[in-house]
């Protein structure tokens, strides 16, 4: 009887394995460009947003409003919990916008587990964070870092330009609480006296 059970779970287990590596998309190769500030323009970015904690998914124009310089963010979730503190932190006078950037991880991880776990981490903020459950977003700013540490930093301009002003990275564990808020400070510090230049 034991032993039946244990088949039957062991079976499971590599028909689950089997399920996921024959159904889960091949994430979108990204060139990586040598170009510290890639420049691009705001027609790079897909059309509309599915943004966390949004029903109805927004349009470009919606988000980015035009002729407004805007701060976007792309990060993973241990960077994200650092970088969604910068208003607190700095008197940030221009729009900000995160892009959680999980395009990565595996589909039902995506369908899963992220939305709630995005949700709760945007809990109680009033910044947008885009759910680029495709990768459409970060494949159009040429993020090729996905780290769960990292962050890049990029200015929309009033011209409706988009150059990357910053990439800096978080300490591991970050989500957890590993980071003091002086900690916090100080590796928001640098992204702030950017966006200001």
């Amino acid at each position: 009887m034991f032993k039946n059970i244990l088949k039957i779970v062991f079976l499971g287990l590599i028909g689950f394995s089997a399920l996921v590596y024959f159904t889960a998309n091949k994430p979108k190769q990204i060139e990586a460009n040598q170009n510290s500030e890639v420049l691009m323009t705001k027609e790079a970015l897909p059309q509309s947003f599915e943004l966390v904690g949004n029903k109805n998914d927004v349009m470009k124009d919606e988000l980015f409003k035009e002729g407004t310089k805007t701060l976007i963010v792309v990060g993973n979730h241990d960077s994200l919990v650092v970088v969604k503190e910068l208003n607190n932190y700095f008197p940030l006078d221009i729009p900000f916008v995160m892009v959680a950037n999980i395009s990565s991880a595996p589909w039902f991880v995506k369908k899963l587990f992220i939305p709630s776990k995005l949700e709760e981490l945007n809990k109680g903020s009033n910044i947008a964070m885009i759910y680029d459950f495709n990768g459409d977003t970060v494949h159009a700013l040429e993020v090729t870092n996905n780290e769960k540490t990292a962050f890049i930093a990029y200015i929309l301009d009033e011209n409706n330009g988009i150059r990357k002003i910053y990439e800096g990275s978080v300490k591991e564990g970050a989500l957890d609480g590993s980071m003091s808020e002086e900690e916090k400070k100080e590796v928001l510090q640098p992204l702030f006296e950017l966006i200001n230049e």
